[in-house]
């Protein structure tokens, strides 16, 4: 917890300062397969309603908030041990070849979450702001326990051992219009229940999520152009 709690005033400092923004993130108890952190507006993509499959583009409506998403080339399959929220319905698998790229149009946004699954050493989230990059986040890099372990649904009950399964929180104080995700060689990266929106400044955010027990860090921003 006190862990929690200096990394979070250590990202409020950066904004304060005005020298750096910050990205805080937060993980859910284990089991846990969407967000439950109480503020504002969110709105959730579980692709239980897509054909399972290479979808290239998918376009998303989050009319709830106002926005819009186009997700690039992504593979839609059945849940399975390796994911899928409940393990029930749909969830989407990143490979080695092609990341996953989804752009946002609307009301600017500064939440992101998502439920991964099967995590491994090249599983990474990066935020932008069009072509400047805001921050990048390699899961495996956050220390989780043995309850992470293993796929926590039904059927699939701890099957997948070896593996970390668990909701991540993104605060991204500057704020974003696009998320890469990115599996980087080897094995894949399977995830369910996109969760974007708006969360309060960084002080209230620390708030709401000492409550949950979670651990969290701030990664600083890295200001790099890159090519769409």
């Amino acid at each position: 917890m006190n862990k929690l709690i200096l990394s979070i005033a250590t990202a409020a400092a950066f904004m304060a300062s005005g020298a750096i923004a910050a990205t805080i993130v937060s993980v859910e108890a284990p089991g846990v397969q969407s967000t439950t952190i109480g503020f504002g507006q969110t709105a959730v993509e579980n692709f239980d309603a897509l054909t399972p499959g290479m979808q290239a583009p998918v376009n998303t409506s989050f009319a709830a908030i106002g926005v819009s998403a186009i997700f690039s080339m992504t593979l839609i399959s059945a849940a399975d041990q390796f994911g899928g929220a409940g393990g029930i319905g749909n969830q989407v698998a990143i490979n080695q070849i092609d990341d996953l790229d989804i752009s946002f149009t609307g009301t600017p946004l500064n939440y992101f979450g998502l439920w991964a699954s099967s995590l491994d050493g090249n599983n990474t989230v990066s935020f932008f702001q069009g072509l400047t990059q805001l921050s990048s986040t390699n899961l495996t890099i956050i220390s989780l326990g043995p309850l992470y372990n293993g796929n926590p649904n039904g059927n699939f009950l701890n099957q997948n051992n070896s593996e970390k399964y668990a909701f991540f929180n993104f605060r991204v104080t500057e704020g974003f219009d696009r998320v890469v995700l990115s599996q980087n060689g080897g094995g894949g990266f399977e995830l369910d229940n996109v969760t974007i929106g708006f969360v309060p400044e960084p002080g209230t955010w620390a708030m709401l999520i000492t409550g949950f027990g979670m651990i969290g860090f701030a990664a600083r921003r890295r200001r790099v152009a890159v090519a769409a």
